[in-house]
């Protein structure tokens, strides 16, 4: 009969684990399942039928602005490091819903943006930023010394010379604005 030394440690090879041996993030295993047609990227349909089976039914317009805060990059996808991001937050699906004063708030932004948008092609340069950033001041959207910071370079996530309006908003989120003005995150 074998004595087992209740000290000695025994080792398993990876094969013998869940999903073959190799951890995967529940982010990455979530971001998987929900980009159901694999093109790297969440779809708005894809981000409805994840929300929803989170317990999270989205209107059309709190979808429109889940997107608009986590596609921070504006190119109308989310991909794994914007979903990654917001995944690892606890609030993750609090932050996207608004009551009705926050989202007068975001369309008021919105507005502003648009004002100064004189193409119409949903971006900013860095003259037509830098009169919206005095717009919002104006405005008491931001806060002249408290946001003095509010660089257009910091802002263009893309490296592009053009800020839209996904990547402001993101801005707004990541500096506590979009807090100040009652949207929790």
């Amino acid at each position: 009969m074998d004595v087992i030394n209740k000290n000695q440690r025994t080792s398993f090879a990876p094969s013998c684990f869940a999903f073959g041996g190799s951890t995967k993030p529940i982010s990455e295993l979530m971001f998987n399942k929900y980009d159901s047609d694999k093109n790297g990227s969440i779809s708005r349909d894809e981000l409805r039928s994840l929300c929803y089976d989170m317990g999270y039914y989205l209107s059309d317009e709190e979808l429109q602005w889940a997107l608009t805060l986590i596609d921070k990059d504006g190119n109308g996808k989310i991909d794994y490091k914007e979903f990654t991001e917001w995944w690892r937050t606890t609030s993750r699906f609090e932050h996207l819903r608004m009551n009705t004063h926050q989202t007068q708030l975001v369309c008021h932004i919105a507005e502003i943006f648009r004002s100064y948008d004189k193409h119409n092609h949903g971006v900013l340069n860095k003259k037509e930023f830098d009169k919206m950033k005095k717009d919002l001041i104006r405005h008491h959207i931001i806060d002249e010394h408290e946001h003095q910071a509010c660089q257009f370079e910091e802002i263009d996530r893309g490296h592009d010379g053009s800020i839209n309006f996904n990547e402001l908003i993101a801005w707004f989120k990541d500096v506590g604005v979009l807090d100040q003005i009652g949207i929790s995150t």
